[in-house]
């Protein structure tokens, strides 16, 4: 009886000892053996995305200005665009006046009026004076030989200032060599115009003989001053209601955006300038970032990114690259429709940059894995392909095998690889230094 108790007593130590050692063995292992996690690996296009932010930016502008003449100027009333709104061909950009409008066509009044009073009062006095044709003939070819003098005396100043200018000399025909295309107009002109010059000399010579007599000529050379004095301002006056009823409404002169206004209301305007651009036909806005901390080669073509919420986001591309006046490289990336609404308006964009996400993705497909599992430096680079082999009484056991591979690039915590890993499981973020044949084991989840 007491030997069948020792047994029993025996029997459940021994079966104690056994748990122990096979919970302590299973705790050592634990213990010693690397943990570590799988991945599978994926092909694909490695992509490094870079943040930027665009400004809106016009490459191509008309200038949009209103010719006047000397000592002429206009005063601003309103102008009815900003920067960055669209614009139809023919809308009312900017709206303004001659200044001092009203005076300047009351001078021309008075300068007419007072010619007239004094070809009046000429025709007065003269009455009894009867043109025979032939004076008149004289009188036309005299004041046409003058006006034709008048002509070919400012070409001949004109071309020889540029002539000066460019240390060059006038040929007997055609302009001389490396000529300016100014200068060749310019040669071109003086030539017509000496031309005419010789055509009226020719025509006065014939009809010098018929020349009036002192008092006839007097009465002439009076009256024809008069008369040109009335037409002068005759056209000055129309010049200028012309121009006030034109600068009332200064129109775009085709569809695209306003890119600057460069004046603003109570402004005084000489026409040596622009009164504003807008963007030229078939170039619109861009979105311009800079680029110049960004090593890496940027092209035509390449993926941007901008977030419309944190959600959701539409995709451009970059359609030109550059240096700016600062010298700082600088991508332009396309405003799409879809930009376009994501970001209000073209005007919105002006308000504030645009932030967006620049996408560098590889040429080619390759083998895609985490940068954590790739061990190694420069030339020397492995991974730890993992190994799982069973027994006959259903346990497992792994390994891991170094396995070399060709690192193509890394970005945003990925590596491009040129071997074919899709069949194996890699072994990455281990809880210690693993080598080629160690056991290791899964993190517990």
């Amino acid at each position: 009886m007491n030997l069948r108790k020792f047994a029993i007593r025996g029997l459940i130590v021994l079966a104690v000892v056994v748990a122990l050692c096979m919970f302590f063995s299973g705790t050592i292992k634990t213990i010693t053996t690397a943990k570590i996690r799988v991945a599978q690996a994926t092909t694909g296009r490695l992509e490094e995305e870079v943040d930027l932010n665009g400004a809106l930016a016009f490459p191509q502008v008309d200038r949009v200005g209103h010719a006047l003449e000397d000592g002429q100027s206009l005063t601003i009333a309103r102008v009815n665009v900003r920067p960055g709104y669209e614009v139809k061909a023919g809308d009312v950009v900017i709206e303004a006046r001659v200044a001092d409008y009203e005076n300047a066509l009351k001078e021309q009044q008075s300068a007419y009026d007072e010619a007239l009073e004094g070809l009046l009062e000429l025709e007065s006095k003269n009455a009894g004076i009867r043109l025979r044709p032939s004076d008149e003939q004289y009188a036309d070819a005299y004041f046409a030989l003058r006006d034709a003098m008048k002509a070919s005396a400012a070409r001949r100043i004109e071309m020889e200032a540029l002539l000066a200018a460019e240390g060059l000399k006038l040929p007997d025909s055609g302009a001389p060599e490396g000529a300016s295309e100014a200068l060749v107009k310019a040669i071109e002109a003086w030539r017509a115009a000496d031309s005419a010059e010789q055509a009226a000399q020719a025509a006065m010579d014939g009809v010098s003989r018929y020349a009036p007599d002192e008092t006839t000529w007097t009465y002439i050379t009076q009256k024809h001053d008069f008369e040109e004095k009335m037409a002068e301002a005759e056209s000055k006056m129309a010049a200028l209601s012309e121009l006030n009823a034109a600068v009332q409404a200064i129109r775009a002169p085709h569809d695209g955006y306003i890119a600057e206004v460069a004046v603003k209301v109570g402004d005084t305007y000489d026409g040596s300038g622009n009164l504003f651009t807008m963007t030229a036909q078939d170039a619109p806005p861009v979105l311009r970032a800079d680029v110049s901390q960004v090593n890496r080669t940027i092209s035509e073509g390449m993926a941007v990114s901008i977030e419309i919420d944190q959600y959701s986001s539409v995709e451009t591309q970059v359609v030109a690259t550059g240096l700016d006046d600062e010298g700082k490289k600088y991508a332009d990336v396309e405003i799409t429709p879809d930009v376009r609404s994501a970001r209000g308006s073209i005007y919105a964009m002006t308000l504030e940059e645009t932030p967006m996400t620049l996408v560098f993705r590889a040429q080619q497909t390759s083998t895609l894995i985490a940068s954590s599992a790739v061990h190694g430096t420069g030339d020397d680079r492995y991974v730890f392909t993992v190994e799982t082999s069973y027994s006959n009484f259903g346990g497992s056991r792994m390994t891991v095998r170094k396995t070399p591979v060709t690192v193509l690039g890394e970005a945003g915590g990925v590596a491009s690889v040129q071997e074919d890993l899709g069949y194996y499981e890699i072994a990455y973020m281990e809880d210690r230094p693993i080598n080629d044949g160690d056991a290791v084991m899964l993190y517990a989840d």
